[in-house]
């Protein structure tokens, strides 16, 4: 144990003049997190009144414009008066702040993975223990980082991880032990628990179009009769199971919408507990997307899933900005609560249409946990119009989802590239809205587009397949998935 203290010991010297560090690991390489150098992010502390939080901020010497919630309680992104131009400039400004009883946590802002994303970091840390080092984790931990809290043990149900609380006030601080960490030799990964931004993979249609040609296309469109996934032949053989459990990893589906074939939800975030379903006005991409999976068939309403007879159950993750343009805020841990619910729910399939702002290591390893343990994931590929998959999509082990269009052709929107892994009906699809005035629009249902549309649908699929043989591993529904897919291009795989 005495080499063994000296080694963490040259260690922990080694990283002495990394305060300030402006990248965290991912998958054991470093990613840049580019500064934006007019914003900082601040935390007040609990119970105090933020009515005017640009006084509160500008009272500490750094002059700010406004103030942004980033909906978690108290957290706000703030916009300088006169943009920085160094990272040290930016750590100065942090301390001034933190110099303020007011405040409780400051960081620096960085620019997400996609554009117009953001990063801020919090108190939080994620890390795993490499296995041969597990049943000595706590101790290492100890010698490691006796500064840090623990606040769970196999955080995600994932042995050897931990989630972990920091002392210090500023960001820079917490990422800078976070990345120690990731280069230690017994730690597989660790990252801060950042806050990010995200949004939906949504291209939202006004109401006029009457039929669902991505279950049945007759050419009502004018698209290409029979380009479509064969949905009323699918119902020959199953409309679903309903022991077959479909998560929507979203922004909360309404719980009880009169057609939707769900069961009770959970909300992950920070917000009141409750079951699922949508807290703010904005919260509305989730009922649209669980509409694509389990809308009831044949009882007189509106419109019908892939998979009907299967059940859907929402994971509320994100929380809706007040713009209602379809951006949200979250946390890395909150996605592996998520998933880990679900695991416990006994959830066959997963669906996440939505891209993130951060890539996690954390999140990385919960979706490769389950998909060993038989359970099927998709995500959007994006609505950029890109050759390059978002995240979580482009997680190998996640299938990604481009969107078609009605003459079996890829939409204008629809991103495309290396580890594309289906095409499904993205455009003028009808699916179920927020009952009454909420939602997209007035009424119970919304023509709903975008890779949001054709993830879900791909995942139905799969819950269909699942019906028929719940025995079946993640990798055999994947394998029947690909060989009864109707082949657009080339014989073989191709990126688009």
């Amino acid at each position: 144990m005495l080499s063994l203290g000296i080694l963490l010991s040259l260690s922990l010297q080694s990283w002495s003049n990394q305060s300030s560090p402006t990248y965290y690991y991912y998958q054991g390489q470093k990613v840049n997190l580019p500064l934006d150098y007019t914003r900082l992010a601040v935390k007040f502390q609990i119970g105090l009144a933020t009515a005017d939080p640009v006084s509160v901020v500008s009272n500490t010497g750094v002059q700010i414009i406004s103030a942004e919630p980033t909906g978690v309680n108290q957290r706000y992104l703030v916009t300088l008066k006169t943009p920085l131009s160094t990272v040290a400039e930016v750590d100065k400004n942090i301390k001034t702040l933190l110099n303020s009883s007011s405040i409780d946590f400051a960081s620096p802002v960085f620019n997400g993975v996609v554009p117009g994303t953001w990063v801020t970091i919090t108190p939080d840390i994620l890390l795993r223990f490499k296995p041969e080092f597990v049943s000595n984790s706590d101790l290492l931990l100890s010698i490691l980082a006796p500064e840090l809290q623990i606040i769970s043990k196999d955080f995600g149900n994932l042995n050897g991880a931990y989630k972990l609380k920091s002392s210090s006030k500023n960001g820079f601080e917490v990422l800078a032990v976070a990345n120690r960490l990731a280069t230690d030799s017994h730690i597989d990964w660790a990252e801060p628990d950042a806050q990010f931004s995200g949004g939906v993979a949504l291209i939202p249609n006004d109401p006029g179009f009457a039929d669902i040609w991505g279950i049945l296309n007759t050419g009502q469109f004018g698209g290409i009769v029979d380009m479509d996934m064969d949905g009323d032949s699918a119902w020959d053989h199953t409309i679903g199971d309903s022991t077959i459990k479909v998560l929507i990893i979203d922004t909360g589906v309404q719980q009880d919408h009169p057609d939707l074939n769900q069961l009770p939800g959970v909300d992950v975030t920070s917000e009141e507990p409750g079951e699922g379903g949508p807290v703010n006005e904005c919260d509305n991409h989730g009922t649209a997307v669980a509409g694509c999976v389990s809308a009831i068939i044949n009882n007189s309403l509106g419109t019908v899933g892939i998979a009907p007879g299967c059940k859907s159950v929402s994971a509320r993750t994100f929380i809706s900005n007040l713009t209602c343009d379809g951006s949200w805020s979250a946390e890395v841990s909150w996605t592996v609560d998520a998933l880990t619910w679900a695991e416990g729910q006994g959830v066959r399939v997963t669906n996440n249409s939505n891209y993130y702002g951060f890539t996690s290591n954390a999140i990385k390893t919960k979706y490769e946990s389950m998909h060993a343990g038989g359970i099927v994931h998709f995500a959007s590929a994006g609505n950029f119009a890109s050759s390059s998959i978002v995240y979580p999509a482009s997680i190998p082990i996640v299938n990604s989802v481009a969107a078609l269009g009605d003459s079996g052709t890829l939409t204008w929107f629809s991103n495309w590239g290396l580890g594309l892994d289906f095409s499904a009906p993205g455009i003028f699809m009808l699916s179920t809205d927020r009952t009454g005035e909420d939602g997209y629009d007035p009424g119970d249902y919304t023509y709903f587009g975008g890779t949001s549309a054709a993830s879900p649908y791909s995942a139905g699929v799969a819950a269909l397949v699942l019906s028929q043989n719940p025995g079946l591993t993640s990798d055999e529904v994947e394998s029947i998935m690909r060989c009864s897919c109707k082949d657009l291009g080339p014989l073989g795989y191709e990126t688009t």
